[in-house]
């Protein structure tokens, strides 16, 4: 996984982060008033959540976890 976390005591719920996500993986709680996690197996490592957040709530790491396929027997 590649977003790790959003920081609900951190977030304002500004909603930059779901905005500027190409690939819709952060959605808003509206009932709690703050970013949430929805898709994190769709994260692309852009980074431009994290870039764009005015607080840093969110965390993004460099890895991207991806199971080894083995094409022979």
């Amino acid at each position: 996984m590649a977003i790790e976390t959003i920081d609900p005591r951190t977030c304002i719920g500004c909603g930059t982060c779901v905005e500027t996500c190409p690939t819709d993986v952060i959605r808003m709680n509206e009932q709690a008033e703050h970013a949430v996690i929805a898709y994190p197996e769709e994260c692309q490592i852009c980074n431009m959540c994290v870039n764009y957040c005015p607080v840093g709530a969110i965390t993004v790491t460099a890895d991207k976890s991806m199971p080894i396929l083995i094409a022979w027997g």
